[in-house]
């Protein structure tokens, strides 16, 4: 598997990782396009004509309105639907469990901006 090394950190992914969906998302989809990188679709839209990774000129980011594809016994189904039957796939054959993960990190900043009163 090829394994490719960017200059860029993003401070939203928490460790800077390339989800490595550039159809849908718009860095990765620059990333594949600068280096000349296949793109493959995973989620076709509902109320348009099919996506092309060779044809595209920009990611798919609306992936909530549309159903998978290339994604083996996901396909078909919602993002939604696909993600907790990936979840419960996981958990049923034991190498992994679905989690929720919240952050207050946006509450930090606007308890300085905005002088919230401190506790004592």
């Amino acid at each position: 598997m090829p394994i490719w090394v960017g200059n860029f950190v993003l401070m939203e992914y928490g460790t800077g990782a390339v989800m490595a969906v550039p159809a849908h998302d718009a860095r990765d989809f620059e990333f594949c396009k600068k280096y000349g990188l296949p793109i493959r679709v995973v989620v076709q839209p509902l109320d348009s004509a099919p996506l092309h990774g060779t044809t595209m000129t920009e990611a798919f980011e609306e992936h909530q309105q549309g159903k998978l594809v290339n994604s083996g016994a996901y396909n078909g189904l919602s993002p939604d639907e696909a993600i907790a039957k990936m979840g419960a796939d996981a958990e049923a054959k034991g190498f992994g469990k679905r989690e929720t993960i919240f952050r207050l990190r946006d509450w930090g900043i606007s308890r300085q901006r905005y002088g919230a009163p401190r506790s004592r």
